[in-house]
C-alpha cells in the first residue's frame, strides 16, 4: 500500500470529487486513522498551471487550519508534498456526505433541516470571522456524522481575506446551482454569498432537489440570475427562511444572524411568523425584477462571466434561458423612452394583498395558510398538497414590463421538454398579453396538477402558480382574473 511522506499509509478509497479523491489511511506516527485528500491535477496542465492547482490546495490547507478548532469543520492536521502533488491530511470522519443522504433516503424533515443549518451558519460564522470565505457550500461539502454532528469540509476554493486571488481560465470555482448570483454577475462578494449558497443546500435537503434544476449547466445559471427557485413543496416553516437566505440581490437578503435566529424558532418548534421576514423585505419590490429583468438588461456581464466559467458555452447561458430571441432582436433602447399609452400601475401594493383568504379557499377547495415571502410574492398552503403562489413585477415603464414577460414566456415554452405531459396554451384573455401551462405536478404528490399563468398588465408582470387536484387551466384562470380586477384598482389617474 501507499506510504505517503514517509508516513500515512493509504488504506482505501472513500469517495472522489471535482478536485480529487479521499482516501481512508494510517498514521504510522501516531497510529490512528486519518482521511487524506488527494488532489487530481489534470495531465494537459502546463508547469504553470499546475503549480497554481498546487497553490490552491496549499491554501485550503491554510484556511481550515485556522479553524482547527471548530466543532462544526472537519478538522485539517497536515499538509504534504508526495511526488510534486500536495496531500490533506485531515480528521476521519465517519458518516455520510448530506448528498448522500439524500439519495439513500430522500427529503429530510424541516426540523432537522433547520438543525443542520443551524451548525452551518456557525461554522461559517467562524470562518468569515477570520476573514475567510468557503465559496462551495453545498450538500457534498455538508457531513453527518454518526456521533450527531454536522461538519463543513472542503475549503477548496476558499478565499483568505489578504491572499493574492487565483484565477483559473474555464475553471468554474464552484458548483452550478449552488453560487450566489452577486458572484455570477461577477460583482465583489462576501459572507452573504455563502449565505446564498447555504439556503440553496437547505432547500436541496428539505425538498429532496435542488432550487434551479435543469437539463444542463448553462440552464442552471440562467436560473439562478433570472428565474425564482422551484415551488416550496415540503418546507413548511423553512419555506420564508429560505426564500429570504434565496434573495438574489444580497442588499435585500436576509443575514446570517437573522437567519440563525429564525431556524433557532423553528428547531424549538415556534411558528415563524410573516413579520419576522417581512421587517427585512420591505422596500424591495424590484428585487425580483432585478433577477429577471435587470440582469436580462446587462446580459453582457452575465455573458462574461460564463465565457470565463465554460468558454464552450459562451452564448449558452442567454439561450438556455430563453432560446428563441437573439440579441440581434432585443428592443432598443431610446435614450428618450416614448410616453406610454396608458396609465400605470402604481407600488403601493403587496402580493399577499391582491387575494382575499376567501377567495383563496375557494381556489383551492378548502382551508388556506397564507405565507408572506417578500412584498412581490405570496404563498398559501391548502389542504393534501395543494398550493398558489403569486409573484408580481413591477417595471416603471410599460417598455420594461413587456421585455420581461416575453422573456418569461419564451422560457415557459420550454416546460413541455423538462416535464412530460405538458400543454401550452396563449391565453387566458387576462392583461395586456397571456401565456400558460398546465402540466401533472412532480415530485411527491403526483395526483395534483401544476398550472401557471402568466400575464402583463400594464407595467406589472404577474405570474399565478396554482397546484390542485383538478387537472385543467379553470383554477389558475380563475385566480389570474381575481388578480386582474384587484391590479385595476392600483392603476394611477393618467
Amino acid at each position: 500500500m501507499t506510504l505517503l511522506a514517509s508516513r500515512y499509509r493509504l488504506l482505501s478509497e472513500l469517495g472522489q470529487g471535482g478536485m480529487g479523491t479521499v482516501w481512508r489511511a494510517m498514521d504510522e506516527l501516531l497510529r490512528q486513522e486519518v482521511a487524506i485528500k488527494e488532489v487530481r491535477l489534470p495531465s494537459a496542465l502546463d508547469e504553470a498551471a499546475r503549480a497554481e492547482m498546487t497553490d490552491r490546495t496549499l491554501r485550503e490547507a491554510r484556511a481550515a487550519a485556522t479553524l482547527r478548532s471548530h466543532p462544526s469543520i472537519v478538522t485539517v492536521h497536515d499538509v504534504v508534498l508526495d511526488d510534486g502533488r500536495p496531500w490533506i491530511v485531515m480528521e476521519l470522519v465517519r458518516g455520510r456526505s448530506l448528498d448522500r443522504v439524500l439519495r439513500d433516503e430522500g427529503p429530510l424533515p424541516a426540523h432537522r433541516v433547520a438543525e443542520i443549518g443551524l451548525r452551518m451558519i456557525e461554522a461559517l460564522s467562524a470562518a468569515h470571522g477570520s476573514g475567510i470565505l468557503h465559496r462551495d457550500v453545498k450538500p457534498a461539502n455538508v457531513m453527518l456524522t454518526e456521533d450527531g454532528r454536522v461538519l463543513l469540509t472542503d475549503f477548496g476554493i476558499a478565499t483568505i481575506a489578504g491572499d493574492t486571488a487565483l484565477t483559473q481560465t474555464g475553471f468554474l470555482s464552484g458548483s452550478p446551482g449552488y453560487i450566489a448570483p452577486e458572484r455570477l454577475r461577477g460583482e465583489a462578494d462576501g459572507p452573504l454569498a455563502d449565505l446564498w449558497s447555504l439556503g440553496a443546500t437547505l432547500f436541496a435537503a428539505v425538498e429532496g432537489g435542488p432550487p434551479f434544476a435543469r437539463q444542463n449547466e448553462a440552464a442552471v445559471l440562467a436560473a439562478v440570475l433570472m428565474q425564482e427557485p422551484a415551488p416550496f413543496r415540503l418546507a413548511g416553516p423553512l419555506a420564508p427562511v429560505l426564500a429570504a437566505m434565496l434573495e438574489k440581490d444580497p442588499a435585500g437578503r436576509c443575514s446570517p444572524q437573522e437567519a440563525a435566529g429564525w431556524l433557532g424558532e423553528i428547531t424549538r418548534g415556534a411558528p415563524i411568523t410573516a413579520p419576522m421576514v417581512r421587517n427585512k423585505r420591505r422596500g424591495r419590490r424590484r428585487v425580483v425584477a432585478g433577477a429577471v429583468l435587470a440582469v436580462v438588461l446587462t446580459v453582457a456581464a452575465g455573458v462574461a462571466v460564463t465565457v470565463q466559467m465554460f468558454p464552450s458555452l459562451a452564448f449558452a447561458i442567454v439561450g438556455a434561458f430563453s432560446p428563441r430571441p437573439s440579441f440581434r432582436t432585443l428592443p432598443s433602447v431610446s435614450s428618450t423612452p416614448a410616453p406610454d399609452p396608458e396609465p400605470l400601475i402604481g407600488d403601493g401594493f403587496e402580493a399577499c394583498g391582491l387575494l382575499t383568504g376567501a377567495q383563496v379557499r375557494s381556489l383551492l377547495g378548502g382551508t388556506a395558510r397564507r405565507q408572506y415571502l417578500t412584498d412581490s410574492a405570496c404563498m398559501w398552503y391548502g389542504p393534501d398538497g395543494t398550493h398558489l403562489t403569486l409573484m408580481t413585477i413591477r417595471s416603471p415603464t410599460m417598455s420594461g414590463a413587456t421585455f420581461s414577460y416575453k422573456y418569461m414566456a419564451d422560457s415557459m415554452k420550454d416546460e413541455p421538454k423538462r416535464v412530460a405531459g405538458t400543454k401550452l396554451r396563449k391565453g387566458p384573455d387576462r392583461g395586456d398579453e397571456a401565456y400558460s401551462y398546465t402540466k401533472p405536478a412532480a415530485g411527491w404528490q403526483r395526483t395534483t396538477y401544476n398550472t401557471k399563468v402568466l400575464f402583463r398588465m400594464s407595467n406589472v408582470v404577474v405570474t399565478v402558480d396554482v397546484t390542485v387536484k383538478r387537472s385543467g387551466f379553470a383554477a389558475a384562470d380563475r385566480a389570474a382574473k381575481l388578480v386582474e380586477t384587484a391590479l385595476g384598482k392600483r392603476r394611477e389617474p393618467s
